[in-house]
């Protein structure tokens, strides 16, 4: 089985989680497909210091937190559809500490490869362009930095989901349609693209 893991960055279960997790519905409909949602709601993720204590020790953080069981999970799935609320035209604090926290990676789980892992992005705005696009492209450079490759869309959302919520929350997600489809959009490449690389779609 291909396994997706779907995040919502969010510190709030609202428009975002509802977002994801129609992508990832969507990508349970591929044959061989399976999911798993995670929510940053209630995680407490440590900034990087840069102290390279993981590198030396050859080991996980030495921070007490929730990020050695959320790398663990990320690093056991073959593909990813991140979704975060655009906080000042970027993802939120959180998501990008995330990926800084990724350096014990290749250390602490030697056996497990980033090469033909997959990633889509999800942003969620409360008005229609309201830094959709830019919370994408800060997304895509974090899969980029961590060697992930990255799937866009294919209904003219190109880059991937964009849901506007009008400043309603998850009621506002749930009545923009457009965005809808971009998030289901993503979940279908996603999917289609781990297919593809695990030679199970021709």
């Amino acid at each position: 089985m291909i396994k997706i893991l779907g995040i919502s960055a969010s510190p709030r279960h609202q428009a975002t989680e509802f977002a994801v997790k129609k992508a990832l519905s969507k990508a349970e409909t591929y044959p061989g497909i399976v999911t798993e949602f995670i929510s940053f709601r209630g995680k407490k993720i440590n900034p990087c210091i840069h102290c390279d204590y993981c590198i030396k020790k050859k080991t996980n953080c030495f921070r007490k937190d929730d990020m050695n069981e959320l790398l663990e999970k990320f690093v056991q799935a073959d593909g990813y559809i991140i979704g975060s609320p655009v906080y000042s035209y970027n993802p939120v604090p959180e998501l990008i500490m995330f990926f800084n926290r990724m350096r014990p990676w290749r250390v602490a789980f030697p056996h497990e490869s980033m090469e033909g892992k997959v990633g889509g992005a999800i942003a969620v705005g409360g008005t229609r362009n309201g830094g959709q696009e830019l919370t994408i492209n800060s997304i895509i450079n974090l899969y980029l930095s961590r060697e992930i490759m990255v799937v866009g869309g294919s209904t003219g959302n190109y880059t991937g989901g964009k849901v506007w919520t009008n400043n309603k929350d998850s009621a506002g997600a749930e009545e923009d349609e457009i965005g809808i489809v971009s998030s289901e959009d993503i979940g279908a490449r996603v999917a289609k693209a781990l297919l593809l690389i695990k030679g199970e779609r021709k």
